[in-house]
């Protein structure tokens, strides 16, 4: 997730909990409308709550309390930080040892395969583990007057039998998504 909507989703959880917390504070009769709020606006709608009464009152302390609760999940699960690979891949794992490869290689190793298909002006990779093998995620910007289903099955051809070769790894899927327009933002690799 960008920063842009991090942002965002920490903005309206704050929100949120502000919001649900004052409602459940006023039902329950712990603090006043007035002392809570920053607007008479506001005093106003917690004011209309305050005055609820018997199946309305325990509903609304119940949906407050599950967004209470939803506001402050969301706010927390921002603030974590975000799930990371690791920067090494396994090649190979026995008796002997392990054998590791950085990433950054392996991207660069589809770059330069990227490099070699005739219409190919950016890639963007990214690489993935699975059970049945890598898969290979590319992001592709390519020269308009070329045919992108030619183009991206070939680079799909060169890029597996390339990291085959050179990981000693099967490669379970080659996913590339083309444009013509050039990539934005982030790691790519002008190849022509």
């Amino acid at each position: 997730m960008n920063i842009f909507n991090r942002l965002l989703a920490l903005v309206v959880s704050a929100l949120l909990v502000i919001a649900a917390g004052a409602v459940l504070l006023v039902m329950l009769g712990l603090a006043e409308p007035a002392s809570l709020s920053p607007a008479p606006w506001f005093t106003d709608r917690l004011e209309d709550f305050a005055a609820l009464t018997g199946s309305d009152r325990a509903w609304t302390i119940t949906v407050a309390a599950v967004l209470l609760v939803v506001g402050l999940a969301l706010f927390v699960l921002e603030l974590l930080p975000g799930r990371r690979e690791p920067p090494r891949l396994t090649v190979r794992q026995d008796g002997m040892g392990r054998v590791t490869v950085d990433r950054r290689a392996v991207q660069d190793l589809v770059s330069w395969e990227a490099a070699q298909v005739e219409g190919v002006r950016e890639v963007r990779s990214h690489l993935l583990e699975g059970r049945d093998g890598l898969r290979v995620h590319c992001q592709v910007s390519v020269d308009p007057e070329t045919s992108v289903p030619e183009v991206t099955e070939t680079l799909q051809q060169r890029v597996k039998t390339a990291v085959e070769r050179h990981l000693g790894r099967a490669v379970a899927a080659v996913q590339v998504d083309a444009q013509v327009a050039p990539l934005a933002n982030g790691r790519a690799s002008r190849v022509r």
